[in-house]
């Protein structure tokens, strides 16, 4: 008799994940925080005899792409030959989802040397923030008096190392639908100018098969495009606006040539300004509805 419960459980939930969009939805989200979060402790224990090496963040990488895989989110890699220079740097690359560590996993490996920037709430995160540390993250607290010394000092150790420091400029998710970013934040831009180095612009392709609104991850393709390096020697902290300015127009450009590359021709509009018009919103309740 249990057997038959199980097997009608099974059944019941393999029909609701076929049929169902937001339980499809919580079923995805659900399996990737648990898969980062249990693998986080094997790979925490890999690593800990070698903290903070930068082989250890592609160790991790390689492994959560299988994992990654069964989600599926099929990844385009474009020009990422741009990222292989052996030298420090500041990456930016747009911030939509919490998915885009999937993305940040399929660029880990090409990177080699890389050191992403997150809030320091992170580390506390049981397994994963060990993990996260152990790979080489570097925790900020925003909020504190020293945030903005603590990048610097990440610049400083990125250039000597020939680190890539990654950096979400926008601060926060932008779920919002629109072809649109946030405004961006001042200090990756800061650190890149603190330490002379080149900024390299990446975008990641709007996630048309993801909804948090309604609630809804459908298969999908999503392309990584790896912009041309942005020198910074030009620029200093007097027109550092310029370069903000620069990078995010660059980087909005682009987001709105990949939507218009994967939109079937009878289908994309007359003109793509057309899609700038609506407004792109994105508050802290919608980042909380992705689960």
């Amino acid at each position: 008799m249990d057997i038959f419960l199980w097997l009608g459980l099974a059944a019941l939930i393999i029909f609701l994940f076929y049929t169902s969009t937001k339980f499809n939805f919580i079923i995805k989200f659900a399996y990737l925080y648990v898969a980062y979060m249990a693998m986080a402790g094997i790979i925490a224990i890999i690593c800990l005899p070698r903290p903070r090496r930068p082989e250890n963040g592609v160790l991790a990488a390689k492994i959560m792409r299988y994992f990654n895989y069964l989600v599926g989110i099929e990844w385009v890699l474009d020009g990422v030959e741009r990222l292989e220079v052996d030298s420090g740097a500041v990456i930016v690359i747009n911030h939509q989802s919490s998915i885009d560590l999937l993305a940040l996993m399929e660029l880990w490996p090409v990177l080699k040397k890389a050191a992403p920037v997150a809030k320091k709430s992170l580390l506390y995160c049981g397994p994963f923030g060990l993990a996260a540390w152990l790979v080489g993250v570097i925790f900020i607290d925003r909020g504190s008096k020293t945030g903005r010394a603590d990048v610097s000092n990440a610049g400083v150790e990125a250039k000597q190392s020939r680190t890539k420091l990654i950096v979400f400029p926008e601060g926060t998710r932008n779920s919002g639908k629109g072809l649109s970013m946030l405004p961006f934040k001042k200090g990756a831009f800061h650190v890149a100018l603190d330490g002379k180095m080149p900024i390299l612009p990446i975008v990641i392709s709007e996630y048309d098969f993801l909804d948090i609104r309604r609630m809804s991850f459908r298969p999908g393709r999503a392309v990584i495009k790896v912009l041309p390096r942005i020198e910074t020697e030009e620029y200093n902290k007097e027109n550092i606006d310029d370069l903000i300015q620069l990078t995010r127009s660059r980087m909005l450009d682009t987001l709105q040539e990949l939507a218009a590359s994967n939109t079937p021709q009878e289908q994309q509009q007359p003109s793509v300004n057309d899609k700038l018009t609506t407004t792109t919103t994105s508050t802290t309740e919608e980042a909380k509805k992705e689960l």
